[in-house]
This record gives structure tokens, C-alpha cells and sequence, in this order.
């Protein structure tokens, strides 16, 4: 399953924050680029010890635009982020 349109909290064998469980609706680019960015300000509460990739000076866009193109690796979606050629890029 594809991560961007997929449902928050959907793989049945973890155990997720009621932060995430709480989301609604599926997942979009923005909300991944959110959450990659700083996923404590996404999901106060959440149990991702992951601080983010928010620092310019440490990382750029791009960094988290990779990391949103390799969660949708073998979609269009995801070639098209990695080519540039989305409005996300």
C-alpha cells in the first residue's frame, strides 16, 4: 500500500500514539511533509522519537521531498516527486 492516500495508523501490528490513531483521513504529500519536517508539532504526543528534519542549516526541501519519493517508490507518484516534476518539489 502506498503511503500518500493511505489511512494514519493503518498496519495492524503496531502499536501507534493515540496521537497518530487520532488523524483523520488519509495521508497526503503535505501532511508526510509535515510530519517528516517535525513530527512532534504534527502529532503532539505522538511516540516517534525521530526529532525531525527541520534544521536548514543541517538539511534542505529536498531531503524530505527523498524521503516522501522513496515511501512512494514504484508509483507514478513517487517518480514523479523524485524527477522534479511535482508541484511538491
Amino acid at each position: 500500500m502506498a503511503v500518500v492516500g493511505g489511512p494514519h495508523a493503518h498496519m495492524a501490528e503496531y502499536e501507534y500514539s493515540a496521537a497518530l490513531k487520532a488523524k483523520q483521513g488519509p495521508w497526503t504529500y503535505d501532511e508526510l511533509y509535515q510530519w517528516l519536517k517535525k513530527p512532534a508539532a504534527y502529532a503532539p504526543g505522538t511516540k516517534m522519537t525521530f526529532a525531525g528534519v527541520d534544521d536548514p542549516k543541517q538539511t534542505r526541501r529536498c531531503d524530505r521531498l527523498s524521503a516522501l519519493a522513496f515511501g512512494q517508490s514504484g508509483t507514478a507518484a513517487g517518480a514523479e516527486i523524485a524527477s522534479g516534476q511535482s508541484s511538491e518539489a
